[in-house]
Formats: structure tokens, C-alpha cells, sequence
């Protein structure tokens, strides 16, 4: 692996670290990728992406199942009243707020390429794809960076809010780090090897959905509990890493 950037907020010797989770996670979980639901085409990725923000993965699959129940093209949903689209995908949670971001991503793709479709981005290169995407609403350099790796089959690594959680809590990140730093995405980005970006996203994911959850975390269950400080997390989350049982002791800052 690369060595890890000071200015991203990662930690010395982040590097052997992110490579030991990484082998741990896969052996936990195999890559689970079908769990996670994401889309083979472009579009209806960005649009999975807007449904994912703070909601669990069986919320969006079932806003998303919903959503295209209700609407199944783009064009009908391109000319639905925001509150028609909100009451079809309640289950995620900010459904205004995110019905009105997919009917502005709608009308930008549209007004961009001409149509509801972004094939077009199949035939560019990884950082002008990039470039594109980062104009639409609603996307971040998460969302944009799952859809390069789900629907464009790039070797990009998305640090969503669940790599990001684990990632603090484990040592990787220092306890400063900023989410919304572009500097720290590209810095873990380049510490992961391309051929292991798919497989360790998805594990991360699986994992924060499952074990380190963003309150109460199952410490008892999780298969990095050997290693991991718990950064942020207090007494009630300690394990004994021989035996795996709870133990209380004292507080490891803020979350």
C-alpha cells in the first residue's frame, strides 16, 4: 500500500492497519456485494445513491423497490410532482429532500447529455467520468465514486459513512478527521490496492450495517475486536479481546 497523507488526518502506520482489516473483513464476510443492491446501470445508480443517504440497507431496497413500482421510467418520475415521488419512497426516510434531489438529477442529466441515460459516460476516462458525475446533484465524491466502481466498473474505493465510522473507531483516522474533506477520500483511496477496492468497500459496508452500527455497536461480535481502540466509543463497548466478553473502563473521547 501507499503511504497514508498527513493532510487527510490518517494516522501513522494507518497503512499495516487498513491492510489488517481489510484481510479480516474478508475472511468475516466473503464480500457479500448482492446484500448491498447496487446498480449495474449509471443512472439508476445515482439514483440508488440519493435513496442510500442515512438509511439502512433494507430501508433503501425497499424505497427503491417501491419507487420503481410507482414510476418504472425515468421520464415519468422526471415529470412527477416532488410529493408523488416522496410518498413512494417514505421508507427511506427525507423523502422530500430527496425526491427533490433525484427530480434535479434528472433534469441535469437531461439537460447534459439530451437524454435520461448516462452510457455516454462508458466512453470516458476514469477522471473526466468523474468529473461529469460530480456535476449532477446529489452526488458527492462517495456517490460518485460508487457509481464509477458499481456501474462503470472502475477500480475506485467510496469511503461512505460506514467505512468512515469504522475506519475513526479502529485508528485508521485520527479521532479530527472531517468527513467532508476531499483530501481524506483520495488519501484512503490511494491506500488501497486497486485490485482489493471493490471487495474491501463492500465488506466495510456490510460490516457497519451489521456490527459497527453508529449507535451501539455488537464490540462483542465484531471480528476486528483483537485490534481495534474503540476510538470514540466508552466503557460500555469495551471487550476483552481474549474472550470477546464486555468490560467496563474508561471513556476513549468523543464520538
Amino acid at each position: 500500500m501507499r503511504p497514508l497523507g498527513r493532510t487527510a488526518s490518517l494516522v501513522s502506520g494507518g497503512s499495516a492497519r487498513l491492510a489488517r482489516i481489510d484481510k479480516e473483513l474478508e475472511l468475516a464476510y466473503g464480500t457479500p456485494e448482492s446484500e448491498l443492491g447496487n446498480q449495474s446501470d449509471p443512472l439508476d445508480e445515482c439514483v440508488y445513491i440519493i435513496l442510500s443517504f442515512q438509511t439502512d440497507v433494507a430501508r433503501l431496497k425497499a424505497s427503491w423497490e417501491s419507487l420503481r413500482k410507482r414510476f418504472p421510467s425515468w421520464h415519468e418520475v422526471r415529470r412527477a410532482r416532488v410529493r408523488s415521488i416522496a410518498a413512494s419512497i417514505r421508507s427511506s426516510g427525507l423523502q422530500v429532500q430527496k425526491a427533490e434531489r433525484i427530480k434535479a438529477l434528472l433534469s441535469k442529466v437531461e439537460e447534459l447529455t439530451g437524454s435520461l441515460s448516462l452510457d455516454s459516460l462508458r466512453a470516458l476516462n476514469d477522471g473526466d467520468a468523474e468529473s461529469f458525475l460530480l456535476k449532477l446533484p446529489g452526488l458527492s465524491w462517495k456517490g460518485a465514486r460508487c457509481v464509477l466502481l458499481y456501474s462503470l466498473g472502475h477500480e475506485r474505493f467510496p469511503v461512505d459513512g460506514n467505512a468512515f465510522r469504522i475506519l475513526r473507531r479502529t485508528g485508521v483516522l485520527s479521532a479530527q478527521s472531517v468527513y467532508r474533506r476531499r483530501e481524506l477520500h483520495d488519501a484512503l483511496e490511494l491506500s488501497v490496492p486497486a485490485a482489493r477496492r471493490r471487495a474491501f468497500h463492500v465488506n466495510l459496508v456490510v460490516h457497519g450495517q451489521r456490527i459497527c452500527l453508529p449507535v451501539a455497536p455488537k464490540c462483542q461480535a465484531c471480528s476486528l475486536r483483537r485490534f481495534c481502540p474503540r476510538i470514540g466509543l466508552d466503557s460500555r463497548f469495551e471487550v476483552e479481546p481474549s474472550t470477546g466478553r464486555q468490560q467496563r473502563s474508561a471513556p476513549r473521547g468523543g464520538t
